[in-house]
This record gives C-alpha cells, sequence and structure tokens, in this order.
C-alpha cells in the first residue's frame, strides 16, 4: 500500500466523529467476533437489559439510542430470530410493541461481558482511562441534546 500523502485535516465534526466511531466499532467488534455478536447487537442487548423488567416499547428503544424506529426494528430481526429478544404487543396499547431480552438474550449478553471489557479496556489503555470517560460524557452530552 502506497504511503498516505499529506492532506490539510478536515474541520468537518461530523467526518471526524463519523471516522471515529467506525474505528471504535472495530474494536468492539473484533473483541466480541467469539460470541457471534456485533457491536451494534450487543449495544441493542445492552440497552435493553437496561431498562431492567419494565420491557421498552420499540419508541422508546430507538429514542434511548437515537436511532429511528425502522431502524431499530430491522436491527433487531435477527436478535429475535436467533431467540435472543422477544417482540409482543403492549397490553396498554396494543399498537406499541415491547422488547424484552429472552433467558437465551440474557446469558448472550453474560456471554459478551468478558468480550466487551476487554475491548473497553484495550480502548483506554490506548485512549487514557480518565480521558475515556470525559470524552464518553461529552458524546453522552451531544446524544441526549435536543436537536
Amino acid at each position: 500500500m502506497p504511503a498516505s500523502r499529506q492532506r490539510d485535516p478536515s474541520s468537518c465534526n461530523c467526518g471526524a466523529l463519523r471516522k471515529a466511531s467506525r474505528r471504535v466499532s472495530r474494536l468492539y467488534d473484533e473483541a466480541l467476533a467469539p460470541t457471534g455478536l456485533g457491536s451494534s447487537q450487543h449495544t441493542l442487548l445492552a440497552e435493553i437489559s437496561r431498562w431492567g423488567a419494565e420491557a421498552p416499547t420499540l419508541w422508546e428503544l430507538a429514542e434511548s439510542l437515537v436511532m429511528d424506529r425502522t431502524t431499530i426494528a430491522r436491527n433487531l430481526r435477527p436478535l429475535e430470530r436467533d431467540g435472543y429478544v422477544a417482540v409482543r404487543p403492549s397490553d396498554i396499547d396494543r399498537r406499541s410493541k415491547l422488547v424484552a431480552l429472552t433467558p437465551a438474550g440474557q446469558a448472550k449478553l453474560a456471554e459478551t461481558k468478558v468480550y466487551w471489557l476487554q475491548a473497553q479496556k484495550t480502548f483506554e489503555r490506548a485512549f487514557g482511562a480518565s480521558e475515556a470517560a470525559l470524552l464518553r460524557s461529552q458524546l453522552l452530552s451531544i446524544a441526549n441534546a435536543d436537536a
């Protein structure tokens, strides 16, 4: 592969965030590979788990992950097919769908923990633990801000 030619640095925040996101996603995908899940699937399972006994609706899950509902639904299909999540109508509003981890999903999430921690440690070793905590705080601030 030829050496990289020099270019002026980009001033685009969006481009820089996307590049960093792809790099970090690759790190987590590689770490999680032995479990058969990718980082996106792990993130979905972990987010559903954070809701505890109260299963989120598709809308709540989409909002918490800053994704649109159709993307969430599409990304849940393989997890539902593999038996890791169950999607069912809400008892309160039959138009709303609730998403819950199945026992298999809870077991899969537990299986991923050691690999996810490995990726966390690798990132924090390279970036710095306090810097990673600050970055995470700043990114969550951006993610949770009203557009």
